[in-house]
């Protein structure tokens, strides 16, 4: 097995078994080039057992919530807590046994890029996986400024936010009530999901963004008709905005749509992308080159994330020095689990849950706007290294592996591991010891 086929399912992957290894190994650029358009659905995301299956559906029955009585609001956050978890178990199935692993790895990008959490929001417990679900990945290989529409419109994150219940001071409901501007999603926009923090806008810029996307809200669940995104023109800031030195004239809500579509196609916004993804996919301190070239890539395709996504696989860094990224514990779990094949084998989904609460990387739980942080300091310290080497220890002790730990390790980590690894891993007392070496080894731990 080579180093290339190691990166190509560590870097761009989220790991892979001894068998899949050998599958990569034939060509592991044509491996990623494959999978570059396998964005549908799959089954396992898909399904949702709860009945509960689209956002609107979910949408309506909280919304009627303030009427309930405490036994109906008991049941209905119980089973806001079910879709949850359901969602959680699709997700990590899907990860475990999907063959696109490039395609995961990038909605799981894209996810956190645009991060929505369900910490101090209960409403959002029973939408963040939709959200997932019909705001990225539909456009992980399609138009940056889709993807922006799609999420700044979509009821998780108009809730996440606070833009629900923005309201332009001299609307017409601004007038007549006692309610006014809400600057957190816009000032986000700006800050994390396109030009960066420092993409050269300011507190005016700001306070027009959020002027400009007044009235995009979520239909109350008494109106007719399906809930979701809804435009209120009573809510609506009237009049033109100036934004970055542009005016955007009174047009509803095209005004938003017209904001939106040029911060996507900004050169900031093209710089900052291209930064976030290099670091994600060569190292914490992305390298410039790597960086323009992306950059480049972005501007000159108008943002097309097919063509970045074949750009990541063609860069040269990524593909000189493997083991440069630590793990999130998302990614370690996910691996450790394709390791052993579990996908075709009885696994404990809910322990798996467990797991991932345990180490402080639930989905959808992220602390704050920014996501999960991407760099080895947020997920290297003493305290979260010993929780791995404990949670190593207990897989290694449950799953019952057949075959010679040496030689899955020679298989899957081989090409990177040093010769220490490999020499512990073959005088381990037994063959679960081996493979707690093994997952606890600098060489797994590391992509």
């Amino acid at each position: 097995m080579t180093k290339d086929a190691y990166i190509a399912a560590n870097r761009f992957g989220l790991g892979a078994s001894a068998s899949e290894m050998k599958i990569i190994d034939r060509a592991p650029k044509d491996w990623l080039r494959k999978q570059v358009s396998q964005s549908t659905l799959s089954s396992e995301l898909s399904n949702i057992s709860s009945g509960l299956k689209s956002t609107v559906d979910i949408i309506t029955a909280s919304g009627d919530l303030r009427n309930l009585d405490n036994d109906a609001k008991k049941k209905l956050v119980k089973q806001s807590r079910d879709i949850y978890l359901q969602e959680m178990q699709n997700r990590v199935t899907n990860a475990v046994v999907t063959d696109a692993p490039f395609v995961e790895r990038l909605a799981l990008f894209w996810s956190n890029h645009f991060t929505v959490s369900i910490r101090g929001k209960p409403f959002l417990t029973s939408i963040a996986g939709s959200y997932e679900r019909e705001a990225i990945r539909p456009h992980i290989f399609g138009k940056f400024s889709d993807m922006l529409l799609a999420v700044v419109q979509h009821p998780s994150m108009l809730t996440y936010l606070d833009n629900k219940s923005s309201v332009g001071p001299t609307s017409k409901l601004g007038q007549r009530r006692d309610k006014g501007l809400n600057e957190n999603l816009a000032r986000e926009i700006l800050e994390l999901h396109t030009l960066g923090v420092n993409g050269g806008y300011t507190q005016d810029d700001v306070i027009s963004l959020a002027k400009i996307i007044t009235g995009w809200t979520i239909k109350p669940p008494k109106m007719p008709g399906e809930a979701g995104f809804w435009y209120f023109s009573r809510m609506h800031e009237p009049g033109a905005h100036r934004l970055l030195g542009k005016s955007y004239s009174e047009k509803g809500q095209k005004q938003g749509i017209e904001a939106l579509t040029d911060l996507a196609h900004h050169p900031s916004t093209a710089r900052f992308i291209a930064t976030k993804l290099v670091r994600h996919f060569v190292s914490d301190d992305p390298p410039a080159q790597a960086v323009k070239a992306i950059e480049r890539v972005f501007i000159q395709s108008g943002g097309d994330l097919k063509a970045v996504s074949l750009a990541l696989i063609e860069l040269p860094q990524i593909w000189q020095r493997p083991l440069t990224k630590f793990k999130t514990p998302y990614e370690f779990v996910i691996s450790s689990l394709r390791l052993f094949d579990a996908g075709n084998n009885d696994v404990d989904l809910d322990k798996i849950i467990k797991s991932l609460t345990l180490l402080d990387h639930a989905p959808y739980t992220a602390l704050s706007p920014a996501g999960w942080d991407d760099s080895e300091d947020a997920w290297l310290s003493p305290n979260a290294l010993m929780n791995r080497v404990e949670w190593c220890h207990a897989v290694a002790q449950s799953v019952a592996y057949p075959g010679n730990p040496l030689e899955l390790a020679q298989n899957t980590i081989g090409p990177v591991a040093n010769a220490d690894t490999l020499l512990w891993i073959s005088r381990a007392p037994s063959g679960r010891d081996g493979v707690g070496l093994l997952l606890a080894s600098p060489a797994f731990q590391r992509r």
